[in-house]
């Protein structure tokens, strides 16, 4: 599989759909990025390598496309940022099993923090696939 390969399954799976362009253009961009930087993708870096100035319903749209299993472009993640201004990785795992209980454990002090969704900092990192598929062109 290749970076085309994968644009060409953005462009067949979503056709008519405006969101596809820009989940194009976030392909074309993160093939451009060194592994370093795409270990941390944060939503202005993706806005930016769009030329986008502000997040919106069809940025949105392009994010789940690339996050979706059928693509599987990117993975996303998550930071709690604490008080003391740290901040403590949070897995998919840990996240879902919060939504779903109303609070999320502290994966370090395993404290359990309600406000949890306001103190989080999303950012997506190239899956497996995507490194797989920019080896190969």
């Amino acid at each position: 599989m290749s970076l085309d390969d994968l644009k060409r399954e953005v462009a067949e799976g979503w056709p008519d759909v405006p969101a596809a362009s820009l989940a194009l253009g976030i392909i074309e961009f993160m093939g451009q990025l060194g592994d370093q930087e795409l270990r941390m993708l944060t939503i202005p870096r993706l806005l930016e390598g769009v030329g986008r100035s502000q997040v919106d319903q069809p940025f949105l749209a392009s994010l789940a496309i690339l996050v979706s299993s059928t693509v599987h472009v990117l993975d996303a993640k998550a930071f709690l940022c604490e008080e003391e201004g740290l901040e403590v990785h949070v897995d998919a795992q840990e996240l879902a099993t919060a939504r779903r209980l109303g609070s999320l454990e502290h994966p370090e002090t395993g404290e359990l923090i309600e406000d949890f969704e306001g103190r989080l900092i999303p950012y997506f990192e190239s899956s497996p696939r995507f490194l797989e598929a920019r080896a190969h062109g």
